[in-house]
């Protein structure tokens, strides 16, 4: 009986935690159709968040060039939000539905850098103890197309990757 106790307790404990896979594996499915739409799609960056935490991205943009950023998400994600703005601050894209995933396409007016910002609002409860799952893992994917080149490029965040900017608010709207 003490035997089946622990088992379980110890499958309850692997199922609970953050997946970085699971949400890279959502990440692709949505990505599917971009590519049958001609986008070639990388990888952008990934992670782990809780509710109320944000990352902040750069990524490099030339203009003319069509970009689709999808973020997938692993099963314990409830909301999450994707912001884009430009090197002035001005927002030129904003996935702030109340949904799991984010995805957004705009094509890019200038050369230089876009911030991201990808938003954990929510994480789902735990159907055991009813109580929110904490850590939730997310994917983001970068799509291009079209332009004088097709490049692919890496978002960079101040010192790495993964930097989290918690204290940095999207920026309200323009207008």
């Amino acid at each position: 009986m003490i035997t089946a106790s622990l088992v379980a307790i110890a499958c309850y404990a692997s199922v609970a935690k953050a997946s970085p896979a699971a949400a890279e594996n959502d990440a692709y499915e949505m990505a599917v159709r971009q590519t049958q739409a001609g986008f070639t799609i990388y990888p952008g960056a990934s992670g782990n968040l809780q509710p109320g935490e944000k990352v902040r991205l750069l990524m490099p943009v030339t203009s003319g060039v069509t970009y689709t950023f999808l973020i997938g998400v692993d099963e314990r994600v409830g909301d999450l939000d994707l912001y884009v703005f430009d090197e002035q601050g001005n927002e030129i894209l904003v996935d702030d539905r109340r949904d799991r995933r984010a995805g957004a396409k705009f094509v890019a007016t200038y050369t230089g850098t876009a911030e991201v910002y990808v938003l954990m609002n929510s994480t789902r409860t735990s159907r055991a103890t009813g109580k929110f799952a904490g850590i939730a893992s997310w994917a983001l994917l970068v799509g291009t197309r079209g332009g004088p080149t097709q490049e692919r490029r890496r978002p960079v965040g101040p010192g790495d990757n993964n930097e989290k900017a918690r204290d940095a608010e999207p920026k309200e709207s323009q207008g």
